[in-house]
């Protein structure tokens, strides 16, 4: 997972201001789990202000950040599910853009599972992730030379290497979304694409569950709509050719896991008990879903 931890020992951070249009006119929507939810009065852009402390955040993305997803018990089974997630993210890209090959960039790539359908498909793949524990798996996957442990700042890729840059469910957890961006544009070749999947905050799942959506937590220092995400690209200079509601493929058995994981007081006793009385083959029947993610494609502009 892409991150700009800096410095572990900074215990407090200061207020931030709006990362997409820089006021300092936020109003406070909620508290959760000692976290104030703001919205910038001027944009609507909701982000978390005081952000956590890097040793906080460091904490987060240890070695157990990917055991939600079911990693080591169950990874050929979550692999099918996020393989078949990765190929209709890619065929959209495709259709959007008519790219197909190239140098591909995938920034929070986790244990390797959409390089692996990227390279299928005729892309030449490259990761950055946080991670060592799955950075260290997609090296078995990959190879070495293809993964980047640490952050896209610290990576030795040189600007204008990349057909396509990936950022799925990533864009959320920096710093500043829009210095990140920055960087990633001056990766891409002109003409090059950039998909960028992140959970709405505007989504039904989001309006049903209020303060409680799972996609509230500590490390999603940003929340994102369908009005700020074409926003922050364009300001980053880049041309939003598609944004979309996006379906990842699940089962029955993952969403029990991920709902054990981030609990919710409406979905979380539901599944649970569905769970109990569904046969195990039919617990593992894939289902594209839409969960609350949306995905953005778009073009370097120069």
């Amino acid at each position: 997972m892409e991150s700009p931890l800096t410095n572990p020992a900074d215990a407090r951070r200061p207020a931030v201001s709006c990362d997409l249009c820089g006021a300092r006119d936020a109003q406070r929507i909620f508290e959760k789990h000692g976290d104030n939810y703001v919205r910038c009065r001027q944009c609507g852009l909701l982000y978390i202000d005081p952000q956590p402390s890097d040793a906080e955040l460091a904490a987060i993305y240890g070695a157990h950040y990917y055991d939600a997803w079911g990693i080591g018990d169950a990874e050929d089974a979550v692999a099918r599910l996020k393989r078949k997630t990765f190929s209709s993210m890619l065929r959209r890209l495709r259709e959007k853009t008519g790219l197909h090959s190239g140098a591909l960039l995938d920034l929070g790539c986790a244990t390797g599972f959409l390089l692996e359908e990227a390279r299928e498909v005729g892309f030449d793949p490259y990761g950055v992730e946080l991670n060592e524990f799955s950075a260290a798996k997609a090296r078995e996957k990959l190879g070495a030379n293809r993964i980047h442990c640490g952050t896209l700042e610290s990576a030795p890729f040189v600007p204008g290497s990349f057909e396509v840059v990936v950022m799925s469910d990533v864009l959320e957890h920096v710093r500043s979304p829009r210095q990140l961006l920055r960087e990633t544009r001056a990766l891409l070749r002109p003409g090059g694409a950039l998909v960028v999947v992140a959970p709405d905050s505007a989504g039904l799942s989001s309006r049903l569950l209020g303060k409680q959506w799972t996609d509230y937590k500590r490390e999603h220092l940003y929340s994102f709509d369908r009005r700020t995400l074409p926003r922050i690209l364009e300001q980053a200079a880049f041309a939003v050719l598609d944004l979309r509601a996006f379906p990842k493929y699940l089962d029955l058995d993952y969403v029990h896991l991920q709902l054990a994981a981030f609990p919710t007081p409406l979905f979380t006793p539901l599944v649970k008990a569905l769970h109990r009385i569904t046969p195990k083959r039919l617990r593992r029947v894939m289902v594209p879903i839409h969960a609350g993610s949306m995905m953005a494609v778009a073009v370097r502009k120069d």
